[in-house]
């Protein structure tokens, strides 16, 4: 039986305006061997999600041009298949519950706990078996 060929490393959206938050996150992921790339806008994040496969996106809810849920919106016109973790430091129900009808895999409440952060990021790229490949649109 032949070895299967290394996972190649995933790259891993992280959106939020707060710059504390991007280091923590990039810090606890990026020893799972990930690429990371950092937004700190919803246009931001879109305009790489067009040129980038992702196969993770880790999004704030509240971010200084629009919601993170609009920009959730707009991530399953380009990227269906991406896997969304949103972020929240209300943790709202209503927010949370928009979130998940609109297609996030899961969501996380500031402050973090690093264990769980990298574990629902890690069930998250699992669930990106095959992938799709982002849209131009």
């Amino acid at each position: 039986m032949a070895n299967a060929p290394p996972n190649p490393r995933r790259t891993i959206l992280l959106v939020d305006d707060e710059p504390e938050v991007l280091h923590l996150v990039t810090r606890i992921l990026s020893a799972e061997g990930t690429v990371m790339i950092e937004a700190r806008t919803g246009a931001e994040a879109l305009a790489v999600a067009r040129q980038t496969r992702l196969d993770l996106v880790i999004l704030d809810i509240k971010l200084p041009d629009m919601s993170g849920t609009e920009v959730l919106r707009r991530l399953r016109r380009i990227d269906p298949g991406v896997p969304v973790i949103m972020v929240t430091s209300y943790g709202s129900v209503e927010t949370v519950r928009t979130s998940m009808e609109l297609g996030a895999f899961d969501y996380l409440t500031k402050p973090f706990d690093n264990r769980e952060v990298r574990r629902v990021a890690r069930e998250a790229l699992a669930s990106r078996a095959g992938g799709s490949v982002p849209s131009r649109a």
